[in-house]
């Protein structure tokens, strides 16, 4: 009787999810903002009139959003961007997390005295007792839960303004994916924090030994999928069965998210991973258009579900913490990303447009605050407090890479001289003006050469050979 109450329940809330995605797409893309917002808004009614019946297995399902989405942009990194991918993680990515993590734990120390409460208290008369920090380690891990960003909202809306191919989108991405490695470190220290051994001995020997030994066994890891993937996806690949393909699809997915899982990584890096050995392939094309329909909806659910995790009650009750919290959150990662950036060879517009961007907090942000909740190094309004502090500053995502644009916008245009850097300059020789074709989602499948007065580009598989066109 119970399984079958389950079954309903899941009936009923996909039923309600569908229809929220019929009326919340169309209706926001008529008014230019995000459905992601959309999405978020709808979570936030549906809760508050318990449209959704069965929320817990809805999250666990809603999460396979955030795999495939991290698998789609694996597939469309060659392996010479993933090179240049890694200036920006450890020129950015590294540096952000660590600054970000110092800075949100200076916030909640001394034990039993933190500073953010004494500021809390002194501007909006809140209790003594609002943070109660019992280490230096808890404190740390809290920080660094705030210092990731959230890779869902953020690849979704690059995807949709088609930025992710652009240097700025590259060195989003390749924070991101720093900030997925750096969740490791926090695997390893919660079970430690959970045994309550941290006074007796130091977490940073166990932290080394761990790290090193799931760093090696992602390198194994990528080595024999970089060989066997291929192989697989071959031999299935030779029976012409859609549903078989599409099977392995979801199974690759899964599969190197479990693996990953188990080394100690999360399980985004292992579908990221995934789409990355196979992006050198030539089923790229194909498991892209298998796979998206299953991103869309699926990603869709995971917004509805983080719009359900806000306690309108105590949002209301505790507006001005809340927002003195959530603007503290977003200035500190702005600054600190912005500066950095400027670090690397972006430009000041990318650089603040990256800052505003990656502002706002991650998924993984409500798994050490529910752990931290169960151990008692939180009470529980402020663990529901800094909830909702995530939730709306993910909600914010779409706002602030608008703001990111526009104060990109002004800054260009208060720029006296443009410089071009003598690294972006290409001269081909060329004695009059030519239109290189081929730039689109075909096109990009091979190298646009120019050889004189003709351009060749690849699209289909096959070369065509084109005049140039003269301006």
């Amino acid at each position: 009787a119970s399984a079958v109450e389950v079954i309903n329940d899941l009936g009923f809330d996909t039923l309600t999810f569908l229809g929220v995605t019929v009326l919340v797409v169309p209706a926001f893309r008529v008014v230019k903002a995000s459905p992601i917002l959309g999405f978020f808004c709808a979570g936030v009614v549906l809760n508050q009139f318990g449209l959704i019946r069965n929320l817990t297995d809805v999250k666990l399902l809603s999460e396979w959003g955030i795999l495939f989405l991290l698998f789609e942009m694996g597939l469309e990194l060659s392996l010479s961007r993933l090179k240049a991918l890694a200036k920006f993680a450890f020129g950015i990515g590294l540096p952000q997390v660590l600054l970000s993590t110092l800075a949100f734990a200076a916030f909640e120390l001394p034990p039993n005295g933190a500073i953010g409460t004494r500021i809390l208290q002194f501007l909006f008369n809140s209790r003594p007792d609002l943070v109660n920090i019992r280490s230096v380690d808890e404190a740390i891990v809290i920080g660094a839960a705030l210092s990731l960003s959230s890779s869902a909202f953020v690849l979704q809306l690059l995807a949709e303004k088609g930025e992710l191919a652009t240097r700025f989108g590259s060195a989003t991405l390749g924070i991101l994916l720093l900030q997925d490695i750096a969740v490791v470190p926090l695997l390893v220290i919660l079970p430690v924090l959970e045994s309550q051994n941290v006074v007796e001995q130091s977490v940073w020997p166990m932290l080394l030994a761990e790290s090193l030994k799931a760093l090696g066994g992602l390198g194994i890891l990528s080595l024999g999928g970089k060989y066997l993937i291929r192989r697989i996806f071959e031999f299935v690949a030779e029976s012409r069965s859609s549903e078989a393909f599409v099977a392995l699809c979801l199974l690759t997915v899964s599969g190197t998210s479990l693996l990953t899982q188990w080394l100690g990584f999360s399980d985004t890096l292992g579908a990221f991973l995934a789409g990355a050995l196979l992006a050198e392939t030539n089923f790229r094309t194909q498991i892209e258009a298998d796979i998206r329909p299953f991103r869309g909806l699926l990603l869709g659910l995971f917004f509805v579900t983080t719009g359900t995790s806000i306690d309108m009650q105590l949002l209301i009750r505790e507006w001005p913490n809340v927002l003195s919290l959530l603007a503290g959150l977003i200035a500190i990662k702005t600054l600190i990303t912005t500066a950095l950036a400027t670090r690397v060879g972006l430009t000041f517009q990318e650089s603040v447009r990256i800052g505003l961007l990656l502002s706002q907090g991650g998924e993984f942000g409500f798994v050490v605050f529910s752990l931290a909740n169960r151990l008692g190094v939180l009470p529980l309004e402020l663990n529901k407090l800094l909830i909702i502090v995530v939730v709306l500053s993910m909600a914010l995502t779409p706002l602030l890479n608008d703001l990111g644009r526009k104060a990109a916008g002004i800054i260009d245009e208060r720029s006296e001289t443009k410089e071009v850097k003598p690294a972006e300059e290409a001269n081909y020789g060329a004695t009059e003006p030519i239109v290189i074709l081929g730039f689109g989602e075909m096109g990009q499948t091979g190298p646009c050469k120019v050889f004189g007065c003709t351009i060749i580009f690849r699209a289909r598989a096959r070369y065509r050979r084109m005049a140039v066109c003269r301006v």
